[in-house]
């Protein structure tokens, strides 16, 4: 078999390809490091943006009440409390609670106050968002020739836009959410105050309910003893049958007084356990009813003529009002066109390349904003006259306070001096009893006489206490004096 013959040696190539060759592999090395380039600039802007975005986490609703189970789990922190009489308050929950510590707790431990809290938080959230630029915006497109014998090459285009009109309407965009932020939190202070205020309410009421427990009780085995004795008295003949039955009605009052007091007890009771946050039945222990100050009056008509720079609720109405203010004029600059700049980067299908830029701007012709700012305007509106409406109401409140509680204290006068000659007479009554000179009937009419005035001394002090604590509620006096000016330069205290 004849031997296959080797393939003499390619003759190397002549001419200019040996020294084109010697920079094909440079060229393809340097497009191949700016691929690489790139990618991972492209990755790191990537891992840029995503370090950036927020997480999400689901925090599902409990399935259990949590109302506090034991005295002791309130919080006693009152450092944490807008008010200054208040944040100086002691708690000592092994003792029975006076008034004061009552209100302090209701405002550290109230449900609702811990709900408008989260709600401050939505508005720092809103304030946070209103002085954020918005977010250039970047675009890409890529085509590719089919059946084109004049293309050399694929295209692409590349775009950066930016809204410059965002620039101009940030400021009024930031005040007003300044101004809201304000607004949320002398409102979420004013529901303190209420809420201060309707602790010591309820506190009142139960003390007086308490109070007044101790004389319906003496005056209804009074009464016991003489129905019993008149009752045996017409059994003999010797009194009409009148007289016990009226002793028995009055019998049947006094209870049915003891029983609406039990059911206001409770009811008042189960109303305190809630504004504390407490659950129904844990103890609570509280002190006698508080003396009223009897500078309390000239405080709250001093307070009066500076009530618009005191109450947490005109001054939330005012910032509310500044915030309008501002949205207003946000609106009055969105009627000028909003105008967008942008950057473009492109190249066509025959290898031309090209950097240019771009201006887009709208023309208010039909809109132009004037919808918004109608509706801007109306709102000031208003926030004016819901303001002035409130200004008027507080005038005629405080008015409508001092005067009744003039009138109480009249009463209470006119009470107070009825007093020693009750006592002394129910006194000589008893011993008028143990001589024979007087019947049980007429010694007990005597000491009835004196309970009677007592309760309605009791009454008296309670209505006193109650137009007390609303007159000081109304113009910022006593328990509120300081705490709506400190809310007020730093919204964030509440």
């Amino acid at each position: 078999m004849p031997q296959a013959l080797n393939p003499p040696p390619a003759a190397p190539r002549t001419g200019k390809l040996p020294l084109l060759a010697a920079f094909v592999p440079p060229l393809r090395s340097q497009r191949l490091r700016a691929r690489r380039l790139s990618q991972a600039v492209s990755l790191a802007t990537l891992l840029l943006v995503l370090g950036g975005c927020a997480g999400y986490r689901p925090h599902p609703l409990a399935e259990q009440p949590d109302s506090l189970q034991a005295l002791r789990s309130l919080r006693v922190d009152t450092s944490r409390i807008a008010l200054p009489r208040l944040a100086a308050q002691p708690i000592e929950l092994d003792k029975p609670l006076p008034m004061g510590t009552v209100a302090a707790l209701a405002v550290l431990d109230n449900p609702q106050l811990r709900l408008a809290r989260d709600r401050l938080g939505v508005a720092q959230a809103q304030a946070f968002a209103a002085g954020l630029l918005p977010d250039p915006k970047f675009s890409a497109t890529r085509d590719f020739p089919r059946h084109s014998p004049g293309a050399t090459t694929s295209a692409y285009s590349y775009g950066l836009d930016f809204d410059l009109g965002s620039l101009l309407t940030r400021p009024a965009a930031e005040a007003a959410a300044r101004e809201h932020l304000g607004s949320v939190n002398l409102d979420l202070l004013w529901q303190e105050w209420q809420t201060a205020a309707q602790a010591q309410l309820l506190y009142v009421r139960l003390a007086s309910l308490q109070a007044r427990r101790g004389p319906l009780l003496r005056e209804l085995a009074l009464v016991r003893q003489s129905l019993r004795r008149t009752r045996a008295a017409v059994a003999q003949g010797d009194v009409p049958r009148g007289d016990a039955d009226a002793l028995w009605l009055r019998l049947q009052s006094l209870r049915q007084r003891l029983d609406a007091d039990q059911r206001s007890r409770l009811s008042l009771d189960a109303s305190l356990h809630a504004l504390l946050g407490l659950a129904p039945g844990v103890p609570l222990p509280l002190a006698g009813l508080p003396a009223i100050r009897p500078e309390a009056s000239a405080q709250a008509r001093a307070a009066l003529a500076r009530v618009a720079d005191i109450r947490p609720d005109l001054l939330a109405l005012r910032a509310g009002y500044a915030s309008q203010e501002q949205s207003l004029r946000k609106a009055v600059l969105e009627q000028f066109p909003s105008v967008s700049v942008g950057l473009s980067r492109a190249r066509d299908t025959s290898d031309v390349n090209t950097v240019g830029f771009g201006l887009s701007f709208n023309l208010p012709l039909f809109n132009g904003s004037r919808g918004r700012i109608a509706v801007a305007r109306a709102t000031r509106r208003e926030l004016r006259d819901a303001y002035q409406l409130r200004l008027d109401q507080t005038q005629s409140e405080v008015e409508q306070a001092l005067a009744q509680l003039r009138l109480l204290r009249r009463q209470q006068a006119a009470l107070r001096a009825g007093l020693p000659a009750l006592r002394a007479t129910a006194d000589a009554a008893s011993q008028a009893l143990a001589d024979g000179s007087y019947t049980l009937q007429q010694a007990q009419s005597r000491q009835l006489a004196l309970l009677d005035q007592q309760l309605a001394l009791l009454k008296v002090q309670q209505q006193q206490a109650e137009q007390a604590l609303s007159l000081e509620l109304l113009t910022g006096a006593g328990l509120y004096r300081g705490s709506a000016a400190s809310s007020a330069s730093n919204p964030s205290t509440s």
